[in-house]
């Protein structure tokens, strides 16, 4: 058997949700105080408010249907950040999508009264008030918010995100066309506003890329860029051999050395060194080998595919979700007959290859192609590429409220 591995990573941005904070008018100062008081006094002040993702422009998944980020949000907030002045300005709003059905339009609002009802929130909540003296302002956020009784036991501080034990994550596997159903249960958005008077609001957990797209300054936006805190796995394989021929028994397995991380409870990000996305699992269950797909019927019209216009995906084609891993070793196996429809049986050739140390990261998909090039003799060729998660992506648009 000859083997030839060929491997190629290809960098490009990360996908999220898109939510916007966004500041209307001019910047005023507000109230100098050290100590931001519930009910803040104002006079021409700029309110802080929270925008929606406009309908003309929603975030889509990769499933074909469409949807706004309507979940809500629990969102941190700080002026003056990392200055002896330093405020809380929000400490874990509850922040919710609110639509006006008689008026046809939607908003985000965080202000409101502690209540039992589906309408009120967890805590009372005020009214703030951007301060043009204080910045650079900071805000930590976290989608879906969690369930009222829940919220109590998350941390989002400026140092530490800790999100608890009762919080699961498993990595999902696909066996024979079945996928494990497996939800991501939190994402989060890390952004800086470091000037008032620019428009140069940075994404703190993609390269702090600027995020706003505002023409002048004076009708700005915050935009809350949410990030994946696992990662995806998915695998495509082909030929070019131009043959027909039947491939079944096809299995992949993942292996690392330190054990391979199947499922966690609890996250912990330390954000006084580190961002949100470079955060540990905890209480993690470890495998020393972990089957991720299997396919046993495999395919009999195998020619047909090739890796640019119909790749044969194993039906997980939007990936895998997977806790990150360091240093996964990755084996392939699989059956394949040259002449499925011979009425003359013959044997069963096997392919194997194994591929070493690959790192999955937060917020990142891994896809892994697999290219049958030849049979006589049998040769595997493999390339990984790093792409987006395109599970969701989209931008916002939003017209500003005056």
């Amino acid at each position: 058997m000859q083997l030839h591995i060929n491997i190629k990573n290809n960098i490009s941005s990360t996908s999220c949700w898109w939510v916007g904070a966004l500041l209307c008018a001019s910047l005023s100062a507000c109230s100098s105080d050290t100590t931001i008081q519930d009910v803040e006094e104002h006079h021409d002040d700029v309110p802080m408010q929270f925008s929606q993702a406009a309908i003309n422009s929603p975030a889509t998944r990769a499933d074909g249907t469409s949807h706004n980020l309507e979940q809500g949000f629990l969102v941190s907030c700080w002026k003056a950040f990392g200055k002896s002045k330093q405020q809380v300005v929000m400490d874990k709003y509850e922040v919710k999508y609110k639509q006006d059905l008689w008026n046809n339009s939607s908003r985000w609002d965080y202000v409101g009264t502690k209540s039992t009802s589906t309408d009120g929130y967890y805590q009372d909540q005020y009214q703030r008030y951007w301060d043009a003296s204080a910045f650079a302002y900071r805000f930590y956020a976290i989608t879906p918010c969690p369930p009222h009784d829940e919220i109590n036991s998350f941390t989002l501080t400026d140092e530490r995100l800790v999100i608890p034990e009762t919080v699961s994550f498993i990595s999902q596997t696909c066996e024979n066309g079945t996928c494990s159903a497996v939800s991501e249960p939190y994402s989060v958005a890390q952004v800086e506003c470091p000037d008032g008077s620019n428009n140069n609001d940075k994404d703190l957990l993609n390269n702090n890329t600027q995020i706003n797209k505002s023409a002048t300054t004076f009708t700005r936006y915050v935009a809350l860029p949410f990030h994946h805190i696992t990662s995806k796995v998915r695998f495509g394989i082909y030929s070019t051999n131009g043959a027909s021929f039947k491939l079944s028994n096809i299995k992949i397995t993942a292996q690392s050395d330190e054990g391979f991380i199947t499922a966690a409870n609890g996250y912990t990000a330390n954000l006084s060194t580190a961002n949100m996305l470079s955060g540990q699992f905890n209480n993690t269950t470890k495998q020393t080998e972990y089957v991720l797909l299997t396919d046993g019927s495999g395919t009999n019209e195998f020619s047909k595919y090739n890796a640019s216009s119909n790749p044969y995906w194993f039906q997980c084609e939007n990936g895998l979700l997977q806790i990150p891993q360091q240093d996964v070793k990755l084996l392939l196996s699989f059956d394949i007959n040259d002449t499925p429809y011979s009425d003359i049986p013959i044997a069963v050739k096997s392919g194997e290859t194994t591929i070493d140390s690959f790192t999955w990261e937060s917020n990142k998909i891994y896809t892994y192609l697999i290219n049958i090039s030849d049979l006589k003799p049998l040769t595997i060729e493999f390339s990984a590429e790093l792409a987006p998660w395109t599970e969701v992506t989209g931008s916002i648009s939003t017209d500003l409220e005056k």
